[in-house]
C-alpha cells in the first residue's frame, strides 16, 4: 500500500502542480495528501539519525539550543495521541479505566507502527524509484480437510529475508541507544528508543517465528 501511495504521487503530482482551476490551498493539500505513505521515510531517518544526535547534543554543549527547538516538533505525536483518544473514547467510553487502556494500546500501535518503518521506507523508496515487483498475495493453503497440511506450501520459505537482518541489527541498535542514555545522563530520547526497540524486536521476531 504504501508502495503504491509513492507510484501514485509520481504519477499524479505535475498533473496536480499544474492544473489550472485548482487553487493553491488545495494543490497544497494534495501534495501532501500524495505524500502520505513518504512520511515513512522522514520516520526512518529520524530514529536512525536519533542516536548520533544523542551524542553530538551531548558533545556540542553550544549546540543545545538547536536540539531544544526540535523538540517542539513532539506536539505531532501529541496531535495523534489526542485524535485517536476521541476516536476510541466514542467507542469505548471515556472512563479512567478506558484511557489507561487507551494509553496502552497507543503506545503499543506506536511501537509496532515503527516496527515497520524499514519495512515501509524500502516500499515507498522502490515506489518513487519507480521500480516494479511482483504482486504477492496473501497465502492461499487450500486446506479443505482436516488431513490437508500447509507446510511446504510455495507461499512460505523458510529464508531470513534481507529486511529481516537489518530489522535485527536495528533492533540491537536501538538497544545501544537506550544504554547511551545512561552514561550520558541523558533520558529524553529515552522512551523513543524503547518504542523502537520493542517495534522491531516485534516485528523482527514474529517474522522469525512465521518461518520456523
Amino acid at each position: 500500500w504504501n508502495k503504491g501511495g509513492a507510484e501514485n504521487f509520481r504519477k499524479t503530482v505535475q498533473s496536480v502542480i499544474t492544473a489550472k482551476n485548482i487553487p493553491f490551498k488545495t494543490k497544497f493539500h494534495g501534495v501532501m495528501h500524495l505524500l502520505n505513505s513518504s512520511m515513512f521515510l522522514c520516520v526512518f531517518l529520524v530514529a536512525v539519525l536519533s542516536i548520533p544526535m544523542l551524542y553530538i547534543k551531548n558533545s556540542f554543549g553550544h549546540l543545545g539550543w538547536i536540539f531544544e527547538m526540535t523538540s517542539f516538533f513532539i506536539v505531532s505525536t501529541i496531535i495523534l495521541f489526542i485524535c485517536y483518544w476521541f476516536t476510541y473514547r466514542s467507542i469505548q467510553g471515556s472512563s479512567f479505566d478506558h484511557f489507561v487502556d487507551y494509553i496502552k494500546l497507543f503506545f503499543t500501535f506506536f511501537s509496532v507502527a515503527l516496527g515497520f518503518s524499514l519495512h515501509n521506507t524500502v516500499a515507498v523508496l522502490e515506489g518513487h524509484m519507480g521500480k516494479r515487483s511482483e504482486f504477492v498475495r496473501t497465502p492461499k493453503f487450500n486446506i479443505n480437510s482436516l488431513t490437508a497440511s500447509w507446510k511446504g506450501n510455495k507461499y512460505l520459505t523458510k529464508k531470513l529475508s534481507p529486511n529481516m537482518i537489518l530489522e535485527f541489527g536495528l533492533m540491537v541498535y536501538f538497544l545501544f541507544g537506550m544504554y547511551s542514555a545512561i552514561p550520558l545522563n541523558d533520558f529524553g530520547l529515552f522512551p523513543f528508543h524503547l518504542m523502537l526497540f520493542l517495534g522491531f524486536g516485534f516485528v523482527f521476531f514474529k517474522s522469525l517465528t512465521a518461518k520456523a
